[in-house]
């Protein structure tokens, strides 16, 4: 998991590169988690570009909890088992021209009735998520709150 340091609050980006799951690794943990360990927002105008995240079935690809102005952009995420991404009581967050999916396939596939993940969970407000594809999870994209928009899924 990376684990972010509460001194990199805002206007950071991690641009590039892959990270996979280990063996061992928390089957409750994401492997990027923006996580404020207060209630106000600690994080703020992150940006997380050109990532691939493979969970290896053990976990999330990427948590954004209590933080605001994200942009999860041009990433493809897959093997999770909890959701590929996870917006708990954020706002703004910008997630576009990205690939989720719990299990890579072409479509077609006859373990899709055992799927279990979910692509996309939204737990808040006036977020947006545009031109993703999802191609494979239980549930492509679960929005709790409200002025959430979608488009181009």
């Amino acid at each position: 998991m990376l684990s972010l340091s509460s001194l990199l609050q805002s206007h950071f980006r991690i641009h590039g590169g892959s990270l996979r799951a280990s063996d061992d690794f928390s089957g409750n943990g994401h492997l990027i988690e923006l996580r404020s360990s207060s209630s106000s927002s600690l994080y703020e105008y992150i940006t997380l570009k050109e990532l691939m995240l493979d969970s290896n079935f053990r976990g999330g690809g990427i948590a954004i909890i209590n933080s605001i102005r994200t942009t999860v952009d041009n990433c493809y995420i897959s093997h999770f088992t909890t959701a590929g991404i996870s917006i708990q009581d954020g706002h703004e967050t910008y997630i576009r021209n990205s690939f989720i999916g719990q299990h890579i396939n072409i479509g077609g596939d006859d373990r899709e009735k055992d799927f279990s993940g979910i692509g996309i969970n939204i737990t808040g407000n006036d977020n947006a998520v545009t031109d993703v594809v999802i191609f494979s999870a239980s549930i492509g994209v679960m929005v709790q709150g409200q002025a959430n928009m979608l488009t181009g899924l």
